[in-house]
């Protein structure tokens, strides 16, 4: 066995192993790299093993099963390596930094969406809404913005935000279903 076959295995074998540690215990610790410096994805640490893993991969392979010098080996294997790290920037690690979201809101997004009193709203006074959000659910301050009482349990729509207070009005089938009674 020559040097770049064993060079060949050890970046396979270390690919190979990275991947199921990335598996087993999901952080691949590549957090702390980059901050402060500019953004280089050359360097995601799952581009470079991942190149490096086809590089081993193709290196072993055209070494054993094709009759190619070692210099076309070579060259074969640092193409192959380097075309799949950029075929998984472009096919995967750079859409899902754009498919990322936030579990964070705005106040003022907060207008027109249903919540449920879970503390009634006095007249002139503040009760609690709870308000189904995408990151779970979330309670806040309430006044009612018809100065009219909102009983616990009833749904209501928030109609407007002034500083941390939701204004809410009963939902339209709500109230209809209470002129009836």
């Amino acid at each position: 066995m020559g040097v770049l076959e064993t060079i060949y295995i050890v970046c396979l074998i270390c690919g190979v192993l990275y991947a199921l540690f990335a598996l087993i215990f999901g952080h691949t610790g590549a957090d702390g790299m980059g901050h402060g410096h500019a953004h280089l994805p050359v360097f995601q640490p799952i581009l470079l093993v991942s190149g490096a893993t086809a590089f081993g991969a193709a290196g072993y392979l055209l070494t054993r099963f094709t009759s190619l010098s070692t210099l076309m080996v070579l060259g074969a294997a640092v193409i192959l390596g380097a075309g799949l790290a950029v075929a998984a920037y472009f096919l995967w690690v750079e859409p899902m930094s754009r498919a990322e979201s936030s579990t964070g809101y705005a106040m003022s997004q907060l207008g027109g969406k249903i919540g449920e009193v879970s503390t009634t709203i006095p007249v002139n006074g503040l009760g609690e809404v709870l308000v189904a959000m995408v990151s779970g659910t979330t309670f806040h301050m309430a006044a009612s913005l018809d100065g009219i009482p909102i009983k616990q349990g009833s749904r209501v729509v928030v109609v407007e935000v002034r500083d941390h207070v939701l204004y809410v009005t009963p939902f339209p089938h709500e109230a209809s279903e209470k002129e009836e009674e």
